[in-house]
């Protein structure tokens, strides 16, 4: 009889003897219950185009994809509860805006869905879907009091369904960062074509790029309504209670660079997207807190197993088919790489070219072609950026359009500057090393202003400036 033999024989005999004492923890762990994770939002969360084609790729979604190279928060979710089976359910739409949360929430509830988790990240059709009319303002965007009304109403449907449960909901991807990373390659021919996000390029609903002060009253309109969406999400998940966690806008400040950005369409997130912003919506902590109180009380198996990823049908709108994959029609607002913030920038619009090529039919889901590297970092520095806000100075006077200027460390992977706790738009870095940002003032009430600049390094380490009021006539 081999060794291992004899002590498997002597162990066995340990457990008799004992009564089956020993038995009891593997036991308790076996009957852990699962814990399941429900993803709503649009084709973001359904990882359009990361797999080759311009359907959706549910193994690659932040959310709930499997993929190793994304990282999905639930395969954080199963590392972190390995004594604990993870399923996982993508109710995401593509083309889907904040107005149809609340019925795809009840459909999933009807359906006997009961997740301990619920994602959602929504409202970049609610900037960008190229069937947008013009609203009263003459913009083509989702109005602000209506999407605040959608989104409580989807924030409750969702505490109304699953009190217990822990709601993750993301801020609004920095679509105006994209458009500026976009415009000198490809996209400027397929975002006109396509009629995508045409306040932030600075067209009206008609989808003419506007000129001179009408360009920046535009684009600066988008920018304003970019930072309502994000109030208003903030805002509905704060009256939900503790249960529900706002990323404090960590995904808007999250600037989006060509290398993240899907080669099939020009606008979506490629895998590696997918994977950052997995990370930033996980948050900063290897465990977060509300991830922390989910965690397996009992005894975890040695293995640890890839989360069961399910994608759920949805209802129509813009044209879906199957649930795994639906067909893409209107493509969503793109999320990010590492820190900045969308601005309200004077970027140069791109006229339409030749007509985008046509949407195909979704191909079967396979493990993403465009994968490389991993999700996560390792160590890093946790020094915070030095900045400091060089012009305008404390008591400056500015009116029309005003230059921020602001210096900050070198490895200053990207600057915003704020007011007021408000968000108003992302720094571009000169050759010099200065972070500069053109912004119109006409979007300000007048009086005084106090100005910050923060600063995020490549370690994604944050420092704000000491602030500089000005005063706005």
């Amino acid at each position: 009889m081999s060794v291992r033999s004899r002590l498997s024989t002597l162990a066995l005999a340990a457990l008799l003897l004992a009564g089956g004492a020993a038995a009891a923890p593997s036991a308790v762990a076996a009957e852990a219950p699962a814990l399941s994770v429900a993803s709503f939002g649009d084709s973001i969360t359904r990882a359009a185009t990361t797999c080759g084609g311009r359907g959706d790729c549910p193994v690659n979604s932040w959310a709930t994809g499997s993929a190793p190279a994304v990282h999905s928060v639930a395969t954080r979710l199963q590392e972190l509860n390995p004594g604990r089976r993870v399923t996982a359910t993508n109710y995401a739409k593509s083309g889907s805006r904040v107005a149809g949360v609340a019925s795809a929430v009840s459909a999933a509830a009807a359906a006997g869905a009961r997740p301990g988790v619920v994602t959602l990240l929504i409202g970049g059709n609610d900037l960008c879907h190229p069937d947008l009319r013009a609203a009263a303002d003459g913009y083509a965007m989702t109005p602000a009091d209506a999407f605040a009304a959608s989104a409580t109403s989807a924030l409750h449907r969702i505490r109304s369904a699953w009190p217990e449960a822990t709601v993750l909901v993301g801020s609004v991807p920095d679509v105006a960062s994209e458009w500026a990373a976009v415009q000198t390659g490809a996209g400027a021919r397929t975002w006109p074509s396509a009629k995508l996000c045409r306040t932030t390029r600075g067209a009206l609903a008609d989808d003419v790029v506007q000129t001179g002060d009408a360009f920046t009253s535009t684009v600066a309109a988008a920018a304003e309504r970019t930072r309502q969406y994000d109030d208003a999400l903030a805002s509905a998940c704060a009256a939900l209670g503790p249960h529900c966690v706002w990323d404090g806008g960590a995904l808007s400040r999250t600037e989006i660079r060509p290398e993240i950005v899907s080669s099939v369409d020009f606008f979506h997130p490629n895998v590696q997207g997918q994977a950052l912003i997995a990370r930033v919506l996980w948050g900063p902590d290897a465990i977060p807190a509300w991830a922390a109180q989910l965690t397996s009380r009992a005894s975890a198996p040695t293995s640890t197993s890839a989360p069961t990823s399910t994608s759920a049908p949805t209802s129509t709108s813009a044209p879906t088919s199957t649930p795994l994959p639906t067909s893409s029609p209107a493509p969503t607002a793109a999320p990010a790489p590492s820190g900045t913030r969308r601005a309200a920038k004077t970027v140069t619009p791109a006229r339409p070219a030749t007509p985008a090529p046509a949407a195909s039919r979704t191909p079967a889901p396979r493990p993403a072609p465009e994968s490389s590297g991993r999700a996560l970092v390792g160590a890093k520095d946790s020094t915070a950026p030095a900045v400091r806000i060089t012009s305008p100075i404390t008591g400056s006077t500015v009116t029309g359009n005003a230059v921020l200027t602001a210096v900050s460390d070198a490895d200053t992977a990207s600057l915003v500057f704020s007011s007021g706790g408000r968000r108003i738009g992302a720094a571009k870095q000169a050759s010099s090393g200065d972070w500069s940002l053109t912004v119109s003032t006409r979007g300000f009430p007048k009086g005084e202003h106090d100005l910050v600049a923060i600063a995020t390094d490549r370690s994604g380490d944050t420092g704000t400036s000491a602030p500089v009021t000005v005063t706005i006539r």
